[in-house]
C-alpha cells in the first residue's frame, strides 16, 4: 500500500490495543495512563483533539512508529465485523491494497482479534 500521510487513520481512533502493545509502549517510558482509554473490558488508544495520542498533526506522522501498535501496523488491512477481513474504506489509499497484502495480513488481524474481543466476534463469518 502507498500511504499518503493523510492522518485520517489516526483521527477519531478506537484502536484497540494488546497487553503487549501497553507493555511495549510503557517500557519506552509512556504512561498508559495519558495514552489509553478503557472501553468496557477493551483497552484503547486514546484521542486527544480528535487524533491518537501519539499523531503528530505538524509532522503529519506517528510518534511512535516503530513503537506503534499491532492493529496500526496491520492497518488498513482490519476486521469488519459481520464480512471478515476486509480494507478499512475510510482510508483514502485503500485502493493501493492489495489482495495479497490483505491474505498475507488476514491471520495476524484475526489473532488480533481474537486477543482483545475473543471468538465471539469471529462466529458467523
Amino acid at each position: 500500500m502507498r500511504c499518503s500521510r493523510c492522518g485520517e487513520c489516526c483521527r477519531d481512533t478506537r484502536m484497540p490495543l494488546t497487553e503487549r502493545d501497553v507493555r511495549r509502549l510503557a517500557e519506552a517510558g509512556y504512561d498508559p495512563e495519558e495514552f489509553t482509554v478503557r472501553d468496557g473490558r477493551i483497552v484503547r488508544l486514546r484521542n486527544v483533539d480528535g487524533y491518537c495520542y501519539f499523531y503528530d498533526r505538524n509532522r503529519g506522522a506517528c510518534r511512535v512508529y516503530e513503537l506503534r501498535p499491532e492493529g496500526c501496523r496491520l492497518y488498513p488491512v482490519v476486521f469488519i465485523e459481520g464480512y471478515g477481513v476486509g480494507v478499512d474504506a475510510r482510508c483514502p489509499m485503500a485502493h493501493t491494497v492489495s489482495e495479497e497484502e490483505v491474505r498475507r495480513k488476514a491471520p495476524r488481524v484475526l489473532r488480533l482479534v481474537r486477543g482483545v474481543y475473543g471468538e465471539q466476534v469471529l462466529k458467523g463469518l
